[in-house]
């Protein structure tokens, strides 16, 4: 138990890194490894794979992870499975310097792809173990964690690959749609800053004839470095200028309907990363973001964010 407590410690070393320069809610990089590691094994690492609420997620990894084979590991199984042409699918996270007064440092937490340099080579003989100047990143998605998380992001490791409702964005459906735009995105091998929007115009403007899912928690009127989140926003007045269909569900209800085979359907997400938000519509059949939206410096959904929605829906 304690060497497994140890690697725990390590790992969470490895992944909660400071200064991180990627920083969107999908960032593309250091695509010249794509070629390398696409033949190679990609590994989902989490606590315990065989854990009853992991089971969806590992369902979710082998049906929509298509860019290499795949396969799920413990935590305390990532160093010995390095190579060269191995990848590794984690929860990850990063601490910068806020410029806030009330604060020091702000978190972000994101799902990442990343490889290795090569440097490095398993040996549980030696007391060497992987370190962060040997880990080259490829892509991240944000990922929205609550207070608590965002606060103590160790505890993700602690807990099982469901995250028990500290990650806003996340079900085993919106997970297997993570899977889906980054293999569409890797597939591409385009490297991807992390203001670059999403606006596919054919399938946004297909909004004007169908409804729009939206999550309940995006009501919420969100205050920066406070775990209160009993204030909400009124629906009305929210989507005042939004003059399309749509529909305010649990987040529960949109993972239904994404693992529903028949159901093809839109879903707007509302994700905090550090200081800064996005808004996304994703489609629950392919994964793909047909549109978002970058705002530094803010917390809440506001009325102008569906505005501009609208705007972009309207245009031919």
């Amino acid at each position: 138990m304690q060497t497994y407590r140890y690697k725990i410690v390590i790992y969470c070393a490895i992944l909660l890194v400071a200064n991180n320069k990627i920083n969107a809610q999908i960032s593309i990089a250091n695509t010249d490894k794509v070629a390398t590691i696409k033949n190679g094994t990609t590994y989902l690492a989490m606590k315990d794979p065989s854990a009853p609420q992991a089971a969806e997620y590992v369902a979710a990894a082998q049906k929509q992870w298509t860019f290499s084979t795949i396969k799920c590991i413990s935590y305390k199984e990532v160093e010995q499975n390095i190579t060269p042409t191995a990848s590794f699918i984690t929860i990850g996270g990063s601490m910068s310097d806020s410029n806030s007064t009330s604060a020091n440092t702000e978190t972000r937490v994101y799902l990442e792809f990343w490889t290795t340099n090569g440097n490095f080579n398993y040996d549980p003989k030696k007391r060497r173990h992987f370190d962060q100047v040997d880990k080259i990143s490829l892509a991240t998605i944000e990922l929205f964690p609550d207070h608590l998380t965002q606060a103590n992001p160790s505890l993700l490791y602690k807990i099982e690959y469901d995250a028990n409702g500290h990650l806003k964005n996340w079900t085993d459906g919106m997970f297997g749609n993570m899977l889906q735009m980054l293999c569409t995105s890797l597939s591409k091998a385009q490297n991807r800053e992390y203001k670059e929007p999403f606006n596919e115009q054919n399938l946004v403007s297909s909004l004007s004839s169908t409804t729009l899912y939206i999550p309940k928690y995006v009501l919420t009127k969100f205050v920066k470095n406070a775990a209160d989140e009993s204030n909400k926003q009124d629906e009305k007045e929210l989507l005042r200028d939004y003059p399309y269909s749509y529909k305010i569900v649990s987040t529960e209800e949109i993972n239904t309907l994404i693992n529903d085979p028949q159901a093809d359907i839109y879903y707007l997400l509302l994700i905090k990363s550090g200081t800064n938000r996005f808004v996304t519509i994703t489609n629950s059949k392919t994964g793909l973001i047909i549109y978002s939206n970058f705002s530094p410096a803010s917390q809440s959904l506001k009325p102008a964010d569906l505005k501009s929605l609208a705007k972009s829906i309207g245009k031919q």
